[in-house]
């Protein structure tokens, strides 16, 4: 007890004097510029407050990354100790194959450029050298992307169009309307289309003058967000 009331004592002796002029709607806190501020109540309390409050913030934010920091650094390691090199190789990968497509819808009969709808997934997928790994997902027609990232992107088509066997031409209603082929992205948040690569050709006159083929190969590094829909459209689905 003796020793709590020297403690109390000496704590009473060196704090500064509260200035005797203080009015009843005032309070004296200690302050940045000096040991102690008098003035307005509620003034003095809300910047003295804001002043802790953001120490004691910065201090408990500077602890949670620390922690956040040390757990990544065990969960990795013990992850690496598990699967060695091969977790940190995990990216999303899939390369599908094309199958008959359905008949096409009313609003792609005059469409500039017509999706490829139908692709071999499911079961089917793993009767070819198709596959889909680590988050990618089959949805609609369309590749989804599970994580943001720089991805590798590519298509590859053979096209196949009737000729007029006396002329040689193609059978085509407008033959300078060149084959279009190429690979576009779809966002539901940002509700628009955009077309990240593609190849364009002319109409050729074959030598068998019965039909022509076409080779068309697409490739570009994108950057892709999760969500991002991939989808793959030629000028004419019946090639």
């Amino acid at each position: 007890v003796v020793v709590c009331l020297i403690i109390v004592l000496a704590l009473v002796w060196t704090m500064p004097d509260i200035p005797k002029t203080v009015k009843t709607s005032e309070i004296c806190l200690p302050c940045e510029i000096g040991p102690l501020k008098c003035g307005s109540t509620a003034d003095l309390l809300h910047g003295y407050l804001e002043r802790e409050i953001a120490t004691k913030y910065d201090e408990v934010k500077r602890q949670d990354q620390e922690k956040q920091e040390n757990h990544l650094k065990k969960v990795s390691a013990r992850l690496m100790n598990i699967y060695d090199k091969s977790f940190w190789e995990m990216k999303p990968a899939a390369k599908l194959t094309g199958k008959e497509q359905p008949d096409l819808r009313k609003s792609d009969i005059n469409a500039d450029m017509v999706p490829i709808r139908e692709w071999c997934n499911g079961r089917k997928l793993y009767e070819t050298k198709g596959f889909m790994r680590y988050g990618i997902r089959y949805r609609n027609g369309r590749i989804v992307v599970p994580v943001d990232g720089t991805y590798f992107i590519y298509s590859n088509l053979d096209f196949f169009e009737s000729c007029n066997p006396s002329s040689g031409l193609p059978d085509v209603k407008d033959i300078n309307k060149p084959i279009k082929h190429g690979i576009f992205k779809f966002n539901i948040l940002e509700g628009e289309e955009e077309e990240l690569v593609s190849n364009v050709q002319p109409h050729t006159i074959p030598t068998n003058r019965y039909y022509n083929s076409y080779n068309s190969y697409v490739s570009s590094l994108v950057v892709l967000k999760a969500g991002d829909e991939l989808s793959v459209k030629v000028s004419n689905i019946t090639y």
